[in-house]
């Protein structure tokens, strides 16, 4: 049965209202995803495709990101994740210093994206209990996170505390262990942070902080740190649907 249209219009204007509100970002996406036509797989794939033609991409996803319910989100996801592939094989136009600094950056916003997702799924709008866990895995490290009062969304906090929190959570460090995720996903963000620029120096000397990451990480090891990320967060989230 059809509604009044006044009234509808009424409701348009108040979901405007609310969409003006950083807060009600999960409600925008909400919605994109039930009612806009690009929220279907099939959409997102051509969507997909047509950017691997328009960017003359050769290169096929490594990770398909199939359990990523937002269109949205899956479709920059898979994008990022073909132009980090790429790099990977773009032998003929850039040097191994910049298709490794470029695939390492592709790789990061994947990994940010995820974490973003995970965590906002895991902790909804209950912001306080996203904040208190942060500050509970990372009191004892030596730049605990400290709340400001203004965080309203997960995007608010910052991606080095996300990391050493979902670190701690999944993926935690043992002296004498060798599980070196935590290190090696700060080192990525390190490389995001100091531009193609900063790396090209870096790997020329010895003394920076960041050497040894170009010399022990490869495209091999950072795809499989992403796939690593990935498979965890998948796994967490299977786990949920489960048990909620």
């Amino acid at each position: 049965m059809g509604q009044n249209k006044e009234q509808l219009k009424k409701l348009l204007d108040f979901i405007d209202e609310l969409a003006k509100d950083k807060g009600n970002a999960w409600f925008v996406e909400e919605l994109a995803q039930r009612y806009s036509p690009g929220s279907s797989i099939q959409v997102v794939a051509n969507d997909v495709k047509s950017i691997r033609d328009a960017l003359h991409i050769k290169a096929d996803n490594s990770i398909k990101y199939e359990y990523i319910d937002n269109a949205i989100l899956r479709n920059q996801l898979l994008v990022d994740n073909l132009r980090m592939e790429n790099y990977a094989l773009d032998y003929q136009t850039i040097d191994e210093t910049e298709r490794f600094y470029y695939f390492c950056l592709n790789a990061f916003f994947q990994v940010e994206n995820m974490l973003n997702y995970y965590f906002y799924l895991k902790y909804k709008d209950d912001m306080d209990a996203l904040l208190t866990h942060i500050e509970e895995c990372t009191k004892s490290t030596k730049y605990p996170f400290k709340r400001r009062g203004n965080e309203i969304s997960v995007g608010d906090v910052a991606i080095e505390k996300k990391i050493s929190s979902f670190c701690y959570e999944h993926f935690p460090y043992s002296k004498g262990g060798n599980d070196f995720t935590l290190k090696t996903l700060s080192d990525l963000r390190q490389v995001r942070n100091e531009g193609l620029h900063r790396c090209s120096i870096i790997k020329e000397e010895k003394n920076e902080k960041l050497y040894e990451f170009f010399k022990y990480q490869d495209f091999n090891t950072i795809r499989a740190l992403l796939k690593k990320v990935s498979a965890k967060i998948e796994e967490q989230l299977r786990n949920r649907l489960i048990n909620f």
